[in-house]
């Protein structure tokens, strides 16, 4: 008689199992690693027009890091004259880590 009700909860077993042993510590590290700020410094070396399929405020910004002189760049929304100015200086990005990588959030001059 409880073999009738082992076989169709069995489905709803298998996946609680593999649903505490698979998604919630992946939670976890996502809960305890988000929101993780850092910041480093680069060298603001271009700023590019985005293109039309962007908005008119977006500015490409091309930064190489003075340690490896690997270039960097992203897309970036804010005034264009003012980071223009910027150009060729040392600049501070400020972010977030996040599950894909890391998210500019301010850019410190």
């Amino acid at each position: 008689m409880a073999s009738i009700f082992v076989y169709p909860l069995s489905p709803l077993l298998i996946y609680g199992i593999l649903h505490i042993f698979i998604s919630d510590p992946i939670k976890l590290w996502a809960y305890y690693t988000q929101g993780d700020y850092w910041y480093k410094e680069y060298i603001l070396t271009d700023v590019q027009e985005c293109g039309a399929e962007y908005e008119d405020s977006c500015t490409r910004l091309y930064f190489k890091d003075p340690k490896t002189n690997k270039i960097h760049d992203f897309r970036w929304y804010d005034d264009k004259s003012t980071i223009m100015s910027n150009k060729n200086d040392y600049v501070y990005i400020v972010g977030e880590a996040s599950l894909f990588g890391y998210i500019v959030k301010d850019l410190e001059r």
